[in-house]
């Protein structure tokens, strides 16, 4: 899955991997640590960011991710791109230009920061505005 998070000029590229070819090198990957072992799968994702600082990695299980409201192949849990958003920096906006299921866009409404989704699939465009619109009821909820 290939996202952008914007954030005071810093951009997140998930599977930026597989595009270092057109992404200039950089020392700041995200590593979501799937603590997966010896499974088929990837063990790990990497995020290129355009920052010059050290590379973090997060440790969250598949199976945990799974539990996340999973509905999209690619999807990253929430606990992944919360921990993302605090390495990277706190943002004044966010642009997803494939926001899948929009677990970026719940992020962002829970820090009451601005968020850009685009998605070209209608059945998770739905997925994703039902989630994002529903962090308020949530918070109503829990006054």
């Amino acid at each position: 899955m290939l996202s952008r998070l914007k954030t005071n000029g810093v951009a997140v590229i998930w599977g930026g991997n597989y595009f270092s070819d057109y992404l200039p090198p950089r020392m700041r990957f995200l590593v979501w640590d799937k603590m997966a072992g010896d499974f088929s799968m990837a063990s790990c994702e990497l995020a290129w960011t355009n920052q010059h600082k050290a590379a973090r990695i997060f440790h969250y299980s598949r199976g945990e991710a799974l539990q996340d409201y999973k509905c999209h192949p690619t999807q990253k849990p929430l606990a992944l791109m919360e921990w993302c958003w605090r390495v990277v920096g706190t943002p004044r906006s966010v642009l997803d230009p494939f926001m899948g299921s929009g677990t970026m866009g719940v992020v962002c409404k829970r820090n009451g920061v601005r968020f850009i989704g685009i998605e070209r699939e209608q059945r998770y465009l739905d997925i994703a505005i039902r989630r994002i619109e529903s962090v308020n009821v949530q918070e109503q909820m829990q006054l």
